[in-house]
């Protein structure tokens, strides 16, 4: 199957080669590297700089020197700062969203959703920073007060994934810099082109040179630079657990922070009792939309056997009938995947299942020499299969049948990930018993997996974080530090 190539025309900010902003001035690289149109891989979309580790230690050399007077602005001018970066936003909303399919593929729908998500994102942390702050505290002294001050961290360093690339950078970036922290931020390289439109965004909002600081390139090439700087103060990454647990490594000897969201590979579960209509359509929103490119995805199905046989007929259907072309098309559901690399890697996985004789439930297939992966569904497949333990990050969903509820979870947790997991039950009491039983950080009832909102923490368990939360209050936590000061007075 073929896909129209129509294209509209790439938003005027395209970028040149002039993508590294250090110190509140725009430059180049002598080294640079261009963007394919994942939905056309004859179409340039964007030339970027390769940053040097010389660079990034300008980069954190100018947030060293900004981050003193930014921890002393007030939360009240900081949440201003984000407020008029969300309007900023949002009154480009069309333009930001041809960026992110031009970066990745997106559906254009999807890529808009993202926009107006990150919009909400800023505003969000706009108002959490003037929440109230610290604790007091009775003491053993009547003459004295206890109290608790949070004041920054410092210098942070932001890596950020290629899968959403406005939404993902906005609540980490907002949030560090919202609590009195300047950033070096280091997104992957498909998704620079919504890096440089964010940072733009930033710098019109009238953020402070230095405050926000990004260097594109090689994030293998530049690794050690990043985490090796005597400035990093705390490292927030999205993305694969090998790149996660080699940052992790390298900072291990350091005094910092760390926060690290590394993938999932997410259960749902459905019961006998469940609207098995409605649970169909949940999962194959959660598997497929976004090209599946999403790390609370759904990617294992385990069912009772009772309904097992309608199940599989109503995930077809619905996943048949998702329209799969052209992500500038309004009426695309599914896009390409984001590079010639990622569909090679899903590709690689469903040669596996061939081999290993798995039943395909879905047939579309697509040109091979385009990004284009067809929506898959998969059954009758080993639970020591590669298909069932790994990551696979595309738009492929097995489908297993099990006996019961017990059954159903004890496949569910039989993982190294531990992201999001969810059930579908009309039952309570199972659906509390799957809540404390369920070995996830997010855990979600008669809904997809995916979906996630800004002031809730987000996290998980084993591979697939480290201990600390994002978003919501979690984001105050991890951003600032605590002081306990002892006031007395005679």
């Amino acid at each position: 199957m073929s896909v129209n190539l129509d294209r509209p025309t790439l938003p005027s900010s395209i970028a040149d080669g002039t993508t590294l902003y250090i110190a509140g001035r725009w430059s180049t690289a002598t080294d640079t590297f261009e963007r394919l149109d994942p939905s056309d891989l004859r179409r340039v979309t964007g030339i970027y700089a390769s940053a040097t580790p010389s660079n990034v230690e300008a980069a954190y050399a100018a947030a060293g020197g900004a981050q003193p007077a930014w921890s002393e602005t007030t939360a009240i001018e900081r949440s201003n700062y984000l407020r008029s970066a969300a309007d900023l936003l949002e009154s480009r909303v069309h333009e930001a969203a041809l960026t992110i399919t031009a970066d990745m593929g997106k559906a254009i729908r999807d890529a808009r959703a993202e926009v107006l998500r990150s919009v909400a994102i800023l505003r969000y942390y706009a108002g959490e920073i003037l929440q109230p702050s610290g604790e007091t505290y009775p003491s053993a002294d009547s003459h004295t007060m206890l109290m608790t001050v949070e004041e920054p961290l410092g210098v942070v360093c932001v890596v950020t994934p290629w899968n959403f690339p406005f939404a993902l950078p906005a609540w980490k970036i907002a949030a560090a810099i919202g609590f009195g922290n300047a950033v070096v931020w280091k997104p992957a390289e498909p998704a620079c082109g919504s890096a440089v439109f964010l940072t733009r965004i930033l710098a019109e909002a009238g953020l402070p040179a230095g405050v926000v600081n990004l260097v594109t390139g090689s994030g293998r090439k530049l690794s050690a630079a990043l985490t090796g700087n005597p400035r990093l103060a705390a490292l927030t990454f999205t993305g694969s657990g090998a790149v996660g647990s080699r940052l992790r490594q390298a900072v291990a000897d350091r005094n910092i922070k760390v926060q690290l969201e590394l993938g999932g590979k997410n259960p749902s579960i459905v019961l006998a009792d469940a609207d098995v209509e409605d649970a169909a359509l949940q999962i194959v929103k959660s598997a497929m939309l976004h090209t599946g490119q999403r790390c609370t995805a759904t990617s294992r199905v385990y069912v009772d056997r009772a309904v097992a046989p309608r199940l599989r007929e109503l995930l077809v259907k619905h996943a048949d009938a998702l329209v799969v072309g052209n992500p500038y098309d309004a009426a695309t559901d599914i896009g390409p995947l984001a590079s010639v690399e990622q569909r090679d890697t899903v590709a690689g996985y469903l040669q596996l299942a061939r081999e290993e004789n798995v039943q395909f439930l879905t047939r579309r297939e697509f040109d091979s020499d385009t990004c284009y992966i067809a929506p898959t569904i998969l059954t009758g497949v080993s639970e020591k299969s590669r298909l069932v333990r790994e990551e696979i990050f595309g738009p492929v969903v097995t489908v297993q049948e099990v006996d019961g509820f017990d059954d159903a979870l004890k496949a569910a947790n039989d993982t190294d990930y531990g992201l999001s997991s969810g059930v579908f039950t009309r039952d309570i009491a199972t659906a509390m018993t799957f809540i404390r039983r369920t070995q996830s950080g997010l855990v979600h009832i008669n809904r997809e997996t995916s979906s996630v909102e800004p002031h809730v923490p987000f996290g998980g368990l084993k591979s697939s974080s480290s201990m600390s939360r994002e978003q919501g209050k979690a984001a105050r936590t991890f951003f600032t530090t605590t002081k306990t000061a002892y006031v007395r007075w005679t």
